[in-house]
């Protein structure tokens, strides 16, 4: 059986982003729409697959991204709507309302999708692709009226707009599908089963699964989550970039496994019928952090990285933008072994997310000019500071202090 669904896709959001990550993937997304939307159909799904009943994209036809090379130095995202018309898109045109170049794309999908809900076709699903956290009320409707919702965004999103979402398609899950629908394009694609992604992605939840009912089960005091979830992170190597099996956080992933009798507090979870509730004045200690960086660490999902071996992370990546022409997916690989070869681990999810805090924090890696490793720790840092204020999260002068140097960009 099909679940009936409709596909809201904010152009200049999700391109835009993509575009300071990953130009390659950017072309790819915005080219061949039609080929990645049909992966879609039949990957990340709640529980059917999916058919596209209404798939609306909604565009500034005078948007652009900086490109040099390209006509003006600009891309305009114009020569993108003959390909998402073939697609099967109906694309709504959305001008800017404003001298600073805002368009009314948020406004146009919060209407349509409310109208949409009191269609006499009952849709199953609504799939949101935008990193937008404005959208947040509208998904807290959706949401009470049954529906189920996936949020598709390659950028950092904010907690209380993942929270209410089913299932979250990142930028890995993304790159993921834009590689997919190459292989479609070259009839690859086996559609007679589930794809190799799918399947991955199951043993990997089972896994999950198996790892923190086993650990519950031995505890005999409560468990850090923040610990717990960094050892899941290690183990379970799909687990974050699936957005947490599309639960959107890992405190969302154990809650859906229905542990008997368990509790959460104080960024522990615990049984009430054998532990002790923890100590309200309990820190992240346990997990080797400060307090004021394990708040970050637990709201942002930071890398959990050791102190010693930031300096190490910003300075391989300033080594990669030196000798590497760009690509995001390369670049954990290299980094990833690089940073092996001096005894030092870390997986490709936490490198890129580093990589992506630079270049939101303003340091492209990409550019002519490869940046210094201080240029890059200093970008990263900046970005975590940003994505905390716009969280509301307490940081005053001491906090940042500490998360400097913790990251030892101070």
């Amino acid at each position: 059986m099909l679940a009936k669904c409709a596909i809201f896709v904010d152009f200049d959001n999700v391109f835009t982003t993509l575009w300071e990550l990953d130009r390659e993937a950017a072309l790819r997304f915005a080219s061949e729409p039609g080929d990645w939307l049909q992966v879609l159909a039949n990957t990340h799904v709640i529980s059917d697959p999916r058919r596209w009943l209404v798939a609306r994209c909604y565009l500034n036809p005078a948007g652009f991204a900086r490109a040099p090379g390209d006509t003006n130095d600009r891309l305009y995202f114009s020569r993108f709507r003959p390909g998402l018309v073939r697609a099967g898109f109906e694309v709504i045109d959305c001008p800017a309302v404003s001298r600073g170049g805002k368009n009314a794309a948020d406004i146009r999908m919060v209407v349509d999708a409310l109208e949409l809900l009191d269609h006499r076709t009952h849709f199953d699903e609504f799939v949101l692709a935008s990193g937008d956290s404005d959208f947040t009320p509208l998904l807290q409707k959706l949401r009470a009226e049954d529906r189920r919702i996936t949020i598709v965004s390659p950028g950092y999103l904010s907690a209380a707009y993942t929270s209410i979402a089913d299932r979250i398609v990142g930028f890995e899950a993304i790159t993921e599908l834009l590689r997919a629908d190459a292989d479609l394009a070259l009839g690859g694609v086996d559609k007679s089963g589930p794809s190799q992604v799918e399947t991955e992605q199951e043993d990997s939840r089972a896994e999950f699964s198996s790892l923190i009912r086993t650990r519950y089960q031995e505890a005999s005091a409560p468990l850090n989550l923040a610990a717990l979830a960094l050892d899941a992170a290690r183990k379970c190597v799909d687990a974050k970039q699936s957005g947490w099996f599309g639960a959107g956080s890992f405190t969302a992933a154990v809650v859906a496994l229905d542990l008997p009798n368990v509790q959460f507090s104080q960024h522990h979870m615990w049984d009430a019928e054998r532990h002790q509730p923890p100590s309200a004045d309990r820190t992240d200690e346990s997990a080797g952090l400060p307090a004021d960086v394990g708040l970050l660490a637990r709201e942002l999902d930071l890398p959990r990285i050791d102190r010693a071996d930031w300096p190490k992370v910003f300075a391989v990546l300033a080594q990669y933008a030196m000798t590497h022409e760009f690509n995001l997916t390369e670049a954990t690989r290299w980094c990833r072994d690089a940073l092996a070869g001096e005894g030092v681990e870390v997986g490709r999810n936490s490198l890129a997310y580093v990589m992506r805090g630079a270049q939101f924090g303003g340091v492209r890696l990409d550019s002519e000019l490869a940046p210094s490793p201080e240029a890059i720790g200093a970008a990263f840092r900046g970005a975590v500071l940003d994505r905390a204020s716009s969280l509301g999260l307490p940081l005053g002068e001491t906090a940042e202090e500490a998360i400097g140097n913790w990251l030892g960009v101070n």
